[in-house]
């Protein structure tokens, strides 16, 4: 044990169509951190690893992972942390891939070449079509494919129907999203946005017959999708991952066999404004499909240009009209041909077939797909965001756009990081018991030498562990105000309300000169929590209790912004006016003045009064000088354990492993961190395990 926390110890935001929404990629067990290159054209599915020495992932804290390809082949990284991958193993930036698939048999070649090409193809397209009408009647619609003598009595009541649809429909359209029972909350937040965007015309899809008869008591119009899959959290690679994969691709066909547009979105998007209207704009497209491209190729609202945004397509948002079915046929066809292929990558691999050939500049930005069969567009990603270009670039408001939709990918923390990003962002609605605490909620404002952000700005930037200093620096200055926060919140029984990090590296899953490649994000920068803390450890049950940084600016805390006492840390012990546990502070100018180093027990006494009558204690003037220690060394132990799982890692650096552990007491000498290892010496990032 260090014996740290002994006492003396040293934005927020005519053709009939149906809008489908499902869950994205869904949450696995781990995440793994490797090494990733963006020209790489192999596919690679993503991965999971579960490597976090010892920890243990319940339902809540799995995530998906992703596994990219290095052309060095020289380094990797993996971590036993819960995250949400940007897709399917290419990589962020990958236009050039399929360039030599271009399908344009009238370049380079003779009028017998181009003929003999054109037979082959004719061909193939023969034998492909047969396959896929053999294969037609196992490709039968949604309502079809369960046997109703299997369904339950509720879930027979409340099949998918065209009288269905016709009820909520307007003008032939709706927006549709579905999950089990264990998204409850995040379908419920996608109901409530839809409506305030004042979109009526919605329908939800329910796997089990726990989450249909929420939404029936809750009057939110409903399906029932009885799958037999789990009503828990879906595992990333396992078998209820593929086959909810297979049941969305299955949505997709029937309603496009049907005669409707579809546009899909994952249960875990947040809607800020109506996508229909924006979607009619491109009646000649086939598909629209959002994406994983990291800079935008304009500052306007149209789509990105094609194939310079030609990085993997993310299947959680995509628009399908009907002259897409034989896409979505041979999508389908090609999942049910491999039951371990991921439906993302499927997707892909047809699309980008023949894509990055010749193309014709159209005004509008639609370009030709599966060797031509299919007229489709990216759609911009400054309005249809990923995790990325929203919370960590902040692109819509770079460019002063107001987005339609968010997604909750490229983070990490699985399930509680993507409610902590949403709630950071006030795109998270909680009940009313949320904005309150038996005891109360322990806030600080948070110190930030300009230097250390300076230092970051002003880095030179590559692969090598000591570009990482800097930005080390900055965030371990940091994590001294939070490790004084969680012990006063211990001390108190209070809730944490997390401080706003700046982060001097962006995090990714593979090697990295601190922007993920084809990123245009400025160093330093604000991050996620996510980014830093392990919030998956944080949210089990028992552990601390903790609220996202912006909690206080959402409205419905108001009531609390009258109920915060300001609490300012003495420089010295003799400074006059200041108070302790013999002579309690007493307000002065609005302000509480608190000697410093006070130990747990004299904190307790010396602000038993304002405890009582303020619901918030909100620290100022250096909160990691308030904490002296904790007068039990038993409690201390045990937080000090508890509290070396509540940081995450950075990654990565070129090497194997390349990934950084954070340490809350990187600043003991002598101290064991979480991985048992005894540092001594004065701290230095070292990578591993």
């Amino acid at each position: 044990m260090s014996g740290l926390g002994r006492r003396g110890s040293s934005s927020n935001l005519g053709a009939e169509e149906i809008v489908v929404a499902s869950f994205e990629e869904p949450e696995g067990a781990g995440v793994a951190e490797r090494v990733g290159n963006q020209g790489d054209t192999a596919r690679q599915r993503a991965g999971a690893d579960s490597g976090d020495s010892g920890s243990t992932n319940s339902d809540e804290d799995s995530g998906s992972g992703l596994s990219d390809s290095s052309s060095t082949g020289s380094s990797s990284s993996s971590s036993g942390e819960s995250g949400s991958g940007n897709g399917d193993g290419r990589g962020s930036q990958g236009g050039d891939e399929g360039s030599s698939s271009s399908g344009d048999a009238g370049e380079g070649g003779g009028a017998a070449v181009h003929q003999a090409g054109q037979q082959a193809q004719q061909q193939q397209d023969e034998q492909q079509q047969q396959q896929q009408d053999e294969q037609q009647q196992q490709l039968k619609p949604v309502k079809q494919d369960t046997d109703t003598a299997e369904l339950s009595e509720l879930a027979k009541q409340h099949q998918l129907t065209k009288e269905l649809v016709s009820e909520v429909s307007e003008d032939n359209t709706v927006l549709v999203t579905w999950a089990n029972f264990h998204y409850k909350d995040f379908v419920m937040n996608w109901v409530e946005h839809v409506q305030a965007t004042g979109c009526k015309s919605f329908l939800v899809g329910a796997m089990d017959d726990d989450l249909l008869q929420a939404l029936l008591d809750a009057n939110v119009p409903a399906f029932a999708m009885s799958s037999g899959l789990t009503t828990k959290d879906f595992g990333w690679g396992s078998t209820s991952f593929h086959k909810m994969g297979r049941e969305k691709i299955n949505l997709i066909y029937t309603f496009t066999q049907m005669g409707y547009t579809i546009l899909v979105s994952d249960v875990d998007t947040v809607w800020v404004r109506n996508p229909i209207p924006y979607m009619a704009q491109y009646p000649e497209a086939d598909l629209l499909t959002s994406s994983d491209h990291l800079s935008n190729t304009h500052s306007d609202e149209g789509l990105e240009l094609w194939p310079e945004a030609g990085s993997a397509a993310n299947i959680g948002i995509m628009l399908f009209r009907p002259s897409g079915h034989d896409f979505a046929k041979e999508w389908l066809r090609l999942l049910e041909s491999d039951d371990k292929i991921w439906d993302q990558n499927a997707f892909n691999d047809i699309f980008r077939k023949g894509a990055f050939g010749k193309q014709e500049r159209r005004e509008d930005r639609l370009f030709l797909g599966w060797d031509g069969r299919v007229r489709m567009g990216i759609l911009p990603i400054a309005l249809f965001c990923s995790g990325h270009t929203f919370y960590v670039q902040d692109m819509p408001g770079r460019l002063g756009l107001k987005p339609y939709v968010v997604h909750g990918t490229f983070q990490f923390s699985g399930t509680p990081g993507k409610r902590n990003r949403m709630r950071e962002r006030l795109l998270w609605n909680d009940p009313p018991e949320y904005f309150d605490h038996p005891k109360g909620f322990i806030a600080y404002e948070p110190s930030v030498p300009q230097q250390l952000l300076d230092d970051c700005a002003n880095q030179k930037l590559n692969f090598t562990l000591g570009a990482t200093y800097p930005h080390f620096a900055l965030v371990n200055h940091q994590i001294l105000q939070m490790r004084a926060q969680f012990a006063l919140a211990e001390v108190f029984g209070r809730a944490a309300i997390l401080a706003r990090l700046w982060c001097g590296m962006d995090r990714w899953w593979s090697p990295h000169a601190g922007v993920i490649p084809g990123s245009k994000l400025d160093l330093p920068f604000q991050c996620p929590s996510d980014h830093v803390l392990s919030l998956e450890d944080m949210s089990k049950e028992g552990h601390l209790a903790y609220r996202e940084y912006s909690f206080l600016e959402n409205p419905r805390a108001a009531k609390l912004l009258s109920q915060v006492a300001t609490i300012r840390v003495c420089e010295t012990a003799q400074q006059a006016g200041c108070g302790d546990d013999k002579e309690p502070p007493r307000m002065r100018a609005g302000i509480f003045k608190l000697k410093p180093g006070l130990g747990a027990g004299q904190l307790l006494t010396a602000l038993e009064g304002v405890a009582a009558k303020y619901k918030v204690l909100k620290f100022e003037g250096g909160i990691e000088r308030a904490f002296g220690g904790f007068d039990d060394p038993g409690q201390a132990d045990k937080f000090e354990e508890r509290l070396k799982r509540y940081l995450s890692l950075w990654c990565c650096v070129r090497a194997h492993p390349g990934h950084v552990w954070y340490d809350f007491f990187w600043d003991k000498d002598p101290h064991t961190d979480r991985h048992n290892r005894l540092l001594s010496g004065p701290w230095k990032p070292i990578t591993g395990p």
